[in-house]
């Protein structure tokens, strides 16, 4: 419809439209399209370039990895991550995440669950309750319309009297529990799309493939606004390690095998 329409650049948001986002690109080759969060993929799975297609994935990790930082400071003994459906997409938050939390303090305890959705509201509260039951103090969610629900169950806990914090995904999330939320991973989707729209103006649209990170500034964590013990600290470590990130002198675990044989740098 939006290339009947004439519509100069077609926008795909989720790696859920690549068929759909491949087929109409086949079919409307003088058309322009970005798919954000998937590459196009051939028969047998693998990468493939449309001359009028250009794909945006994120270094989700990196960001996670700063969160991860920040909560493993935050917290004294435990922290919990909520992630949606188990794909490679979510377990790049994970890994990124239990990394930041080891380079932080290798003492703090991960709990790790995943709802199996992305639209299940109270499946992601029930999760986050358990693992606050379980002495989480840093609730992280990579999780969709799930990850509201843990975010709801950190904000009663804390209202509870819990000293407890939610770290929010994809977006600034503070407006959902400003007393409750210790920051949020953001993906700068706005800047890919920005970034495809100006190259199309400025008449350089070009199709292929392209990865955003901290260099880049893809991901980054949203302002820290709420207190915590040694924040001061915490907000320096976490700047110094964005920028060895981005000078690609640390590299974040993408899965959980790169998670294994991940040393943490020295502080």
């Amino acid at each position: 419809l939006l290339v009947d329409q004439r519509a100069d650049l077609t926008v795909g948001v989720g790696f859920l439209l690549e068929n759909a986002v491949e087929q109409v690109a086949k079919a409307n080759p003088r058309s322009n399209f970005l798919l954000i969060d998937s590459p196009i993929l051939d028969a047998q799975g693998q990468p493939a370039v449309l001359p009028n297609v250009r794909t945006v994935v994120f270094r989700e990790e990196e960001g996670s990895f700063l969160a991860g930082v920040l909560a493993g400071s935050a917290a004294k003994d435990t922290v919990g991550f909520v992630g949606g459906m188990e794909i490679p997409l979510i377990k790049k938050f994970e890994a990124g995440f239990r990394a930041g939390v080891k380079t932080a303090n290798p003492k703090v305890k991960v709990l790790v669950g995943y709802t199996g959705s992305f639209d299940n509201v109270a499946a992601g509260k029930q999760l986050a309750q358990d693992q606050l039951a379980k002495g989480a103090e840093v609730i992280f969610q990579a999780a969709g319309s799930d990850g509201l629900g843990a975010i709801q169950a950190v904000k009663e806990a804390r209202a509870g009297g819990k000293r407890v914090f939610a770290i929010g995904v994809d977006s600034d999330q503070a407006h959902l529990a400003p007393d409750a939320m210790l920051t949020s991973m953001v993906k700068r989707v706005d800047l890919a799309v920005y970034e495809a729209a100006k190259d199309l103006s400025d008449g350089k649209f070009s199709g292929g493939d392209r990865v955003m990170g901290l260099k880049e500034g893809g991901v980054s964590l949203a302002p820290v606004t709420l207190d915590f013990d040694g924040k001061a600290a915490a907000l320096a470590r976490v700047d110094a390690l964005q920028a060895l990130i981005a000078a690609g002198k640390v590299a974040v675990p993408a899965n959980l095998k790169a998670l294994e044989t991940f040393e943490p740098p020295a502080p």
